[in-house]
């Protein structure tokens, strides 16, 4: 099923979901197609039970730099972050001396203005936090591991990083069918994409990145706001708001945006285990080169293409920038025809208007919206149950059964999907679908549980923008709900 962009704009013109090929409204022909997917992939589950990858950890590199000779509070926090950042980025283009001061002698060490900069960009949330107090702020183990029966920190267990993923939806059925959608419901297609992404999501530690969350990201990324949710479109899907022009990952090492962008996407996806998509409004007005190199782009683009398909119910480009618009034209060719479809140009705000009501709207823009999720520091205790080890084997105990009982219940209507004739299977209350159907929302129970021992807490958490129940509650709907 290939989706049109005049579909797309026609379900914000009458404020209606097209809830066809989406779970609950599966005909005949995607069931079977759902079904075959996940006969492929619990084979697979059991035929490379064994399975491991061995990590890269790419994300994970930590900077360790020798600021000891600058003051705790030296440096030029109280300017504007983007002015700070904007300076840091012209100290170091075309000059590695930041970046290679380290290793240089003490006669060849740079100005201090210099150290304080490359301080300013480079150093994580758990190093400010640590000069700022003068001692280390605990605040979350220093020991991590994967998983009670799975420990090596070398590899991980390719079976597990399916269902760690999988998991935080409401069903893991939310999870798989985005990449059904996004490889045009072709199910070997599908099959393939999904392997791939666990390989990378377990090469690349992701469960680690959420392990560490904001504790491990740059305090610079997370301060300057470069996006931020800040209500809901037309539809009711939240409404992240990305203001490119504050991007300057020239500024520091390119692994640190990135682990950034890659945990941004990890708090969305369980902030919107209800949701199967999150709007991204992209504010490219004042794009330039010194903002955002195209190799950082095309990242952006791929985690949205690939690792993260379907994560974003549509993606509003407002652009004023013919630089951008040529660079597009060379991504372009390589987006999948439904995910083009979710892309859209706006060359003004009015047209920004058509996907997103005015009181939604950031006053940014011109809008009425007056909320914006800002970044509150982590505190001590915050993360007291990733301290609990007992009560994490339990919880990871519960997460197993569960997995083993959706498993076994997702095997029985699979088979009966398979041996039943098309004009039977649409029924969704069948007693097998509904058997299914309770094991999954058992299973997300079990993870919303077991992620507070593997999990950092993260902003939305903080500033109680996410509910007891882990899914995003904004300002808005707590007017709407009283």
């Amino acid at each position: 099923m290939v989706i049109s962009q005049a579909s797309v704009i026609k379900e914000y013109e009458t404020k209606v979901h097209d809830t066809n090929g989406c779970p609950g409204h599966f005909t005949a022909d995607e069931q079977r197609k759902v079904a075959r997917l996940w006969t492929l992939l619990l084979d697979y589950f059991e035929n490379n039970k064994d399975k491991s990858v061995k990590v890269n950890g790419e994300f994970l590199q930590k900077i360790e730099r020798d600021w000891s000779d600058l003051d705790v509070h030296e440096g030029l926090s109280d300017e504007e972050p983007e002015e700070v950042t904007r300076r840091a980025w012209k100290f170091t283009k075309g000059d590695s001396t930041i970046r290679k001061f380290s290793i240089r002698s003490k006669k060849e060490k740079p100005n201090r203005e210099r150290q304080a900069l490359d301080r300013h960009v480079n150093e994580t949330v758990q190093q400010y936090m640590d000069r700022i107090a003068g001692h280390h702020v605990t605040l979350i183990p220093d020991k991590f591991f994967p998983s009670f029966e799975h420990p090596s920190t070398e590899t991980r267990d390719f079976r597990d990083t399916f269902w760690n993923a999988a998991s935080i939806k409401q069903h893991p059925d939310f999870w798989v069918h985005r990449f059904l959608r996004a490889c045009g419901w072709d199910v070997d297609k599908t099959f393939a994409m999904l392997k791939s992404v666990v390989e990378w999501r377990a090469a690349e530690a992701v469960d680690k990145i959420n392990y560490e969350g904001e504790v491990g990201s740059g305090y610079d990324e997370v301060r300057l706001g470069f996006s931020k949710l800040v209500g809901r479109d037309r539809l009711g899907c939240p409404l992240l708001y990305v203001r490119v022009r504050r991007i300057m990952p020239r500024a520091n090492e390119g692994f640190v945006f990135k682990r950034y962008l890659i945990n941004q996407f990890e708090c969305l996806q369980a902030a919107t285990r209800k949701h199967t998509r999150t709007t991204m409004l992209y504010d490219f007005t004042g794009f330039c080169m010194e903002n955002t190199p195209f190799s950082m782009v095309y990242f952006m683009v791929f985690l949205g293409i690939k690792y993260y398909a379907e994560a974003s119910g549509v993606m509003i480009l407002l652009v004023d920038s013919w630089l951008f618009t040529n660079f597009w034209n060379l991504i372009r060719p390589f987006l999948d025809a439904n995910l083009s479809a979710r892309i859209v140009f706006a060359k003004t705000v009015d047209e920004v208007r058509r996907f997103i009501d005015d009181d939604q709207l950031p006053t940014a823009l011109g809008g009425k919206n007056t909320f914006e999720s800002d970044f509150v520091l982590p505190k001590e205790g915050e993360n007291a149950p990733m301290f609990e080890l007992e009560g994490r084997k339990e919880a990871e105990k519960i997460w197993r059964v569960r997995i083993s009982e959706f498993e076994k219940a997702t095997k029985e209507w699979c088979s009966y999907v398979e041996s039943t004739n098309s004009g039977n299977i649409a029924d969704p209350n069948n007693s097998y679908a509904v058997k299914r159907d309770e094991a999954g929302e058992r299973l997300c129970r079990a993870e919303l549980e077991l992620n507070k021992y593997t999990r950092s807490r993260n902003n939305l958490e903080r500033t109680g923008l996410v509910d007891e129940n882990g899914c995003l509650l904004l300002p808005q709907d707590k007017q709407q709900s009283t």
